[in-house]
């Protein structure tokens, strides 16, 4: 269930970087919600991974290189094709452990 609930709130920060970016939404006059979003779906991620190996679940070594990728991610510039790319490997990273959840 905790993994579900990660993958959702990194659903829903994905979308709203996507949306910011292609200026479908302007987020300046609350521009804390993407940071507050993705503290939540770090934190949500970590807590999916720590009950991922109490639990032995499948998804658990997805999220690993996810929380690395989440590390690096505040640290390279919002809008740039870097800042894209580890959003988009840690998408693809979301989708393999849903997939070893099946």
């Amino acid at each position: 269930m905790i993994f579900y609930v990660a993958m959702i709130l990194f659903l829903a920060n994905f979308a709203l970087g996507v949306l910011v970016q292609f200026r479908i939404v302007d987020t300046k006059p609350f521009r804390w919600l993407h940071h507050a979003l993705f503290f939540a779906v770090f934190a949500s991620a970590a807590v999916a991974a720590s009950v991922g190996f109490l639990q032995d679940a499948p998804y658990r070594w997805a999220l690993l290189p996810v929380l690395a990728l989440f590390f690096v991610l505040p640290r390279v510039r919002a809008g740039t094709p870097g800042h894209a790319a580890l959003a988009s490997g840690a998408m693809i990273l979301y989708i393999t452990g849903f997939v070893w959840m099946l």
